[in-house]
């Protein structure tokens, strides 16, 4: 594996240091000053390696996606059944290292901008088309035919309102809070199921393994 070069360790310690302060002080206190003082370099030594405020958020937000997608990606190898590729899903969007306050207030504030920032959206495009590939892929070897595009939808969009809530509630929001409204949800669409609650208890578990 070839090693990363100085400057690519600068800029990923500086994308670091750039979500940490947007988790504390929103996006407008999320200045390159503000970013160089967590990071311990200097303003002028952050604007060398990121010519603006925008291409240092732009880094801020892979980085934040590029956590939930590793423990993700890593739950979805584990999981042998349709039921367990859902539950691997949820499980990292409610891991304890993503579905905090703290996270959840930058995300907030990222997503925010989408709607006025064309790097963003292709960002948060290609986010939602991977949640939306997992999900619904799942649901469709289920064998659900139509409902499975619907199914996916409201799982997709119970996910992101829990974030919102995680981001914007004082206090944020437990993850067994989240996780029980998730088991509601799906509970009250496709009933009692004793292979989903076989699915979930292992995603649990394998969850788990990756906080230790």
């Amino acid at each position: 594996m070839a090693r990363k070069s100085l400057a690519e360790i600068r800029r990923a310690e500086l994308a670091d240091a750039a979500y940490q302060a947007l988790s504390r002080h929103g996006l407008k206190g999320t200045t390159l000053a503000a970013v160089a003082q967590i990071s311990g370099i200097s303003r002028t030594s952050a604007l060398h390696y990121f010519s603006s405020k925008d291409a240092l958020l732009e880094a801020a937000m892979r980085t934040a996606n590029r956590v939930l997608h590793k423990e993700a990606l890593h739950l979805l190898r584990v999981a042998e059944t349709p039921w367990e590729r859902i539950y691997a899903v949820i499980e990292a969007n409610l891991s304890p290292t993503s579905f905090n306050p703290q996270v959840s207030h930058a995300w907030v504030a990222l997503c925010s901008e989408v709607p006025r920032n064309a790097i963003y959206q292709r960002i948060q495009t290609a986010i939602y088309r991977r949640h939306w590939v997992n999900i619904h892929s799942a649901f469709a070897r289920i064998e659900m035919g139509s409902k499975a595009q619907d199914a996916t939808m409201m799982l997709i969009t119970l996910i992101d309102g829990l974030w919102l809530r995680c981001g914007l509630q004082p206090g944020g929001l437990a993850r067994e809070t989240a996780d029980a409204q998730i088991e509601f949800s799906l509970n009250a669409a496709f009933g009692s199921d004793p292979n989903r609650k076989a699915a979930r208890e292992r995603m649990k578990a394998a969850a788990q393994m990756l906080v230790l």
